[in-house]
């Protein structure tokens, strides 16, 4: 699967951390990017930045402008909800990316950026506020089954940056029930072995498929969110793919967000090739709302 992005959607607003969203995007210079679409806010309630008082999004895409001269920038603003603009514009280019604070709520994306996130037609990049993290490895969230192009991003990442890929399987007991323990729960070893397991078929699959990547498979015990959360202070990136962005698995979403310090890339339902529930043949548009539907 080809992930060489030629468009980016760029949110900008007067959260400060745009800025780092906006480092992202021109740090990939050279890599194909020829088009930067800025998505402001009404001009009306739009904030402005710098001596000379330019409204941000035009001042974002200077910026843009000045590090990928030969990238094609424009600026569309929205009124009405941000992270609604976001969502519908997100089908025009190959990947949203958007800045977020990291530890407490408030984003560039207006709010929570999970739900922009869980809601877009294309992979989504959340970046935190600084410092930036170590360039350490490129960190895939493991699921079953592996999402294809969580696992296409990761490795044309790792490629990228000559790093290899953490396959990092963060796995915890079965909590308390109304009708009691799970049968794993009553035996912590085969829950744990059970996701070893699984863990090495991954690595074995994926070692053969790519030869020219290296593979470091990780387990971790913890909830799933805080445990990834804790590795990105030693990673470039983080990615997330379908099992980690769905409905029952919302909360993991939210942490890793929430605590991140590394990029993370979040491969959102209407992303796929297989149509979400209800979508068949519907436009791009289209299969965003029914994502906004599925993971509500």
């Amino acid at each position: 699967m080809d992930e060489r992005w030629r468009t980016v959607t760029l949110a900008a607003d007067a959260a400060a951390p745009h800025e780092e969203a906006l480092h992202w995007v021109t740090d990939r210079a050279g890599t194909g990017i020829d088009r930067i679409r800025v998505i402001g806010v009404d001009p009306a309630i739009e904030g402005r930045t710098g001596p000379d008082g330019k409204r941000v999004a035009d001042a974002v895409a200077d910026a843009a402008r000045a590090a990928m001269p030969d990238a094609r920038v424009e600026v569309r603003r929205h009124a009405g909800p941000f992270t609604t603009a976001l969502v519908e514009e997100s089908d025009a280019g190959d990947v949203l990316v958007i800045g977020t604070f990291r530890g407490r709520r408030g984003s560039t994306a207006g709010g929570d950026p999970a739900r922009v996130a869980a809601r877009a037609a294309v992979p989504t990049v959340v970046v935190p506020e600084g410092p930036r993290p170590i360039a350490g490895d490129v960190v895939l969230a493991v699921e079953e089954p592996v999402d294809d192009r969580a696992l296409a991003i990761a490795v044309d990442e790792a490629r990228r940056l000559r790093r290899r890929v953490t396959l990092l399987r963060a796995w915890e007991m079965p909590v308390l029930t109304r009708t009691g323990l799970t049968d794993f729960a009553e035996d912590p070893m085969r829950w744990r072995t059970r996701n070893a397991e699984l863990l090495q078929r991954v690595t074995t699959d994926l070692v053969g498929r790519y030869p020219d990547v290296r593979f470091h498979p990780l387990l971790v015990e913890g909830h799933p969110g805080h445990a990834i959360a804790a590795h990105t202070h030693r990673a470039s990136v983080v990615v997330l793919g379908l099992g980690h962005v769905t409905a029952l698995s919302g909360s993991v979403l939210h942490d890793v967000l929430r605590e991140t310090v590394s990029p993370v890339v979040v491969v959102p339902p209407a992303a796929h090739d297989a149509p979400v529930p209800g979508a068949a043949d519907q436009p791009a548009r289209s299969r965003a709302a029914a994502a906004t539907r599925l993971v509500r």
